[in-house]
């Protein structure tokens, strides 16, 4: 059987991309005003909810385009250490009520946005062979 890596990138791109960018729609159609009052109640400055639109909509379409990768999951990756940090730092030594580990979700998000940040898009990818593919 023959190895596919560019195959395999494209997966990953396509579904860690993909999916976060639902996160991002629903921040489109709802807005981040819930998020605002998060981190005004912890001293952050509500204008940083603005950032969730790069992160969660921008971010992801760079990853599955495969335009500058790097960058996106870069992006992404520390979008998941906000989110950890800011809205689910009680979870991190925590296990759900089916087993799991109970920040899963974010960690996913978070070690498969590092994993394209190490290897770039791709040869399936719009930018390639760059410093940033």
């Amino acid at each position: 059987m023959n190895r596919n890596p560019a195959l395999g990138l494209l997966i990953l791109r396509l579904s860690v991309g993909g999916l976060m960018l639902f996160h991002g729609i629903a921040k489109l159609q709802h807005g981040v005003s819930g998020m605002a009052g998060m981190f005004e109640s912890k001293g952050i400055p509500s204008f940083v909810a603005y950032g969730a639109y790069i992160g969660e909509v921008i971010a992801p379409i760079l990853l599955i385009l495969g335009f500058r990768t790097r960058i996106g999951a870069l992006l992404l990756a520390f979008t998941m250490l906000v989110a950890v940090a800011t809205a689910h730092a009680a979870d991190i030594a925590q296990v759900s009520d089916t087993g799991g580990w109970a920040i899963e979700l974010q960690a996913l998000y978070f070690f498969g946005a590092l994993a394209l940040f190490c290897t770039g898009g791709g040869a399936y990818a719009v930018s390639r062979n760059s410093r940033w593919d």
